[in-house]
Parts: structure tokens; sequence; C-alpha cells
């Protein structure tokens, strides 16, 4: 009975280790190598670059003076084919040129509510890139997770195969039940079914990592790194205070209500008149040239359009500030509800790494010696190795749920390159 008890866990052993040892020989891919590879093929982050990149150009178009106009004129030149230039006293030929010129602080004002536009498109730009990151994040995750899983459920199975195998010798020479032979079969099929399914799952996820890095979606991705979980040493304040000084959501605000002081600024300004230079050399053929200046100023005559540009302006500047109020009310809600996440996932992590696995493997330990003498039946035996391999599952769940919080704050507070896992 004792060699049988060796062989046993021999064979287990050597069950656990073969599907480990033919993973490890697939390449390793690690987040840090896909968020960089995202960062430059990704088309949103491209987009919403392009996007920044242009808001930046149209602040240098909203601060330039308008085009100068010049022509040529005529006067007088008498009836078709004929010339009255220098016999006329009127008539003349020449160049004439003229400026718009709009009254001083207007083109400065333009000039900064374009660059407070342009400003919002780069912070626009950050959080489209702090999403896509953190989406890739979250594939990436769920993709180590289906991964895990379905080397654990791999496990598992042979080890069933292998318990199948013993039931049916303890079947056939009468030292065992006919139930705990289809007890074993039973566990078997339904592993194979779970495996199926960690299998699509991580497909599906390798997937969507695919499309976020811009490779093609049917491309192998290999294996992921392993979960880093370290003890999490921030405060709840210090999130707060980090989300409300770098949060891309309230920094885009704050550029918002920037933009809407300048443009309230601007439409005040158009009360002010522009004015035209503008100015003529003239040849009148053997006579003497002549030249002429003229200074013209728009006179604001409908007051009434200006006001209501003004009170629009006035509008939206208010809008923009409750909105900034109420992201920012979210924006710290939600770091005090990840943050009790956090935490509340570091107290499961620490369960199951002091306690709950231990206290598992001991009692399959305990089950499986007392199956050996026969104390216990073959069930109880299969229920504590379930059991065990249950625990195991719900473990790396949670350290995949504690990599994803982190990854969120980390986009709630604009420090996702530092909240990441490594």
């Amino acid at each position: 009975m004792r060699n049988r008890f060796f062989i046993f866990f021999s064979l287990l052993v050597s069950i656990l280790l073969i599907p480990a040892l033919s993973r490890a020989q697939e390449a390793v891919i690690s987040l840090k190598d896909l968020e960089a590879e995202a960062l430059n093929n990704n088309p949103e982050i491209a987009m919403a670059g392009k996007k920044a990149e242009s808001a930046g150009e149209r602040k240098t178009l909203a601060s330039a003076m308008p085009d100068p106009m010049i022509g040529y004129m005529v006067q007088n030149v008498g009836a078709l084919g004929t010339s009255t230039i220098g016999t006329v006293d009127m008539s003349m030929q020449g160049v004439v040129f003229s400026q718009e010129i709009p009254f001083p602080g207007k083109l400065g004002t333009k000039g900064r509510a374009a660059g407070k536009e342009a400003e919002r498109a780069q912070e626009a730009a950050r959080e489209t890139m702090l999403r896509v990151l953190n989406s890739l994040r979250t594939a990436y995750y769920d993709y180590y997770l289906a991964y895990k899983s379905a080397d654990i459920l791999e496990q598992t199975k042979e080890l069933m195969k292998n318990v199948q195998r013993i039931a049916e010798t303890r079947y056939a020479t009468g030292q065992g039940m006919q139930q705990d032979l289809l007890r074993a079969q039973l566990e078997v099929s339904m592993l194979l079914d779970k495996i199926a399914e960690q299998e699509q799952k991580k497909d599906a996820q390798a997937a969507v990592i695919n499309k976020l890095v811009g490779r093609d979606p049917l491309a192998p991705l290999g294996r992921p790194a392993d979960l880093v979980v370290t003890s999490f040493d921030r405060s709840q304040d210090d999130l707060a205070a980090a989300a409300l000084k770098h949060s891309p959501v309230l920094e885009e605000r704050r550029r918002m209500i920037e933009q809407g002081e300048s443009e309230l600024s601007l439409s005040r300004r158009e009360y002010l008149p522009d004015m035209v230079v503008s100015g003529g050399w003239f040849t009148r053929g053997e006579k003497s040239d002549v030249w002429q200046a003229s200074l013209m100023f728009k006179v604001p005559l409908y007051f009434w359009n200006k006001s209501a540009g003004v009170r629009a302006a006035d509008a939206d500047l208010h809008s923009a500030r409750y909105d900034y109020e109420a992201a920012r009310v979210e924006v710290l809600a939600r770091v005090k509800d990840l943050y009790s996440t956090i935490k509340t996932s570091e107290h499961h992590l620490h369960l199951y790494e002091a306690g709950i696995i231990p206290q598992a493997r001991l009692a399959l330990q305990s089950t499986t010696a007392n199956y050996q003498v026969g104390k216990t039946d073959f069930l109880t035996l299969l229920d504590s190795e379930s059991l065990l391999l249950k625990y195991q599952l719900m473990q790396q769940e949670e350290v995949v749920n504690w990599n994803k919080y982190l990854s969120m704050a980390g986009e709630l507070t604009g420090e996702g390159e530092l909240l990441s896992a490594k």
C-alpha cells in the first residue's frame, strides 16, 4: 500500500510539471512591451495626437494678422480701345494697397483662446492614451487569468485522469466502487469543458490585445509574464491630491474654463473698432504722379449682436465651471471607492497566501493520508482536491483584479505609467 501511495504522488508531481514545462517553452510577452507597441501603432492614440497637433497649428493662425490686399486701378480710361491717361486731369492708373488692423489686444486674445483649445486637445490626447493603455492592461490581465486558469485546469485534468486509472484498478480488483470510477470520469469531462472555455477566453482577449497594439487579430501572443503583487503604500489623501492635480479629465475641464475666459474677453473686445489702412500710387502720363492714403474704422453699429455674443460666452464659461465641479466630485468619489477596493483586494490576497491556500493544501494532504489507510472515501478525496484548486483559481483572479484596480487608479490620477504592473 505504501508503495502505491509513493507511486501515486510521484505521478502527481510529474503530471503537474509537464504542462508547466511545455508552457515554459513559449515566448514571454510582457505588458511593458505591449504598451510601447500600442503607443507607436494604436490608431486611436495616433488620431488624438494629430488632433492635438492640428489644434496647435490653429493657435498660430488665430493670432495672425489678416492678409493685406493689393490691386491695380485705372480711372477715366476713355472709350473701348482708347486711353485718356495723361490727357485728362483725373485719368490715371496705379497700384492700391489696404490692410485691416484689429484693435490692439484682439489678436493676442484670439491667440490665447486658441492656445487654451490646443491645451485641451493635448489633454484629450493624454486622456485617450491613458484610456487605451488601461484597456490594454485590462485585456492583458484577462488574458493572463485565462492562461493561468487553463494551466491549473490542465494540471487538474491530468491528475484526475490518474485518479481515474486508480479507480478503474480498484474497481477491477474489487477494492473500490463503480460510483468512484464514474465520479472520476465525470470530473475529467467537466475539466475538459472548463479548459475549452478558458482557451476561448484567452483567444478572445488575445484578439483584443492585438487590435489595441495594431497587430493582426490572429497573431500569436505567447506566454504572459507573471504578475507582480506588492503592498500598496499610497494613502487615500495622496491619491486624491494626485487626481485633483493630474487627472486628465479635470485638466481638460480646467482648460475649458480658461478657454471660456479668453473667449469672453474676446467677445467683449468685439465692441472695439478695427481699422483699415489703405494707400495707393498713381501715374497720369506726362503729368506728375499722385498718391493717396486713408484710415478707416469699423463702427460696431449693430451692438446688440455683440451683446448676444458676450452673453453666450458668459453662459459657456459658467457651464464649464459647473462641469468642472461635477467632474471634481466624481473623481474624488471614484478615488475613495478605488482605494477601498484596492485595500480589500490586498486583504483577500493576504488571506489566500497566508491562510486559505496553505490550509487547503494541509486538508488535501490529510484526506489523502486517510484515504490511503481507508479512513475516508474517494469522494471526500476528490472534494478536497477540488477545493484546493478552486481557491487557487480564486487567488489568480484576485491577483488580476488587484492589478486592474491599480491600472484604473493610474488612469484616474494621470499616473498610469507609475501604477501599472511591471
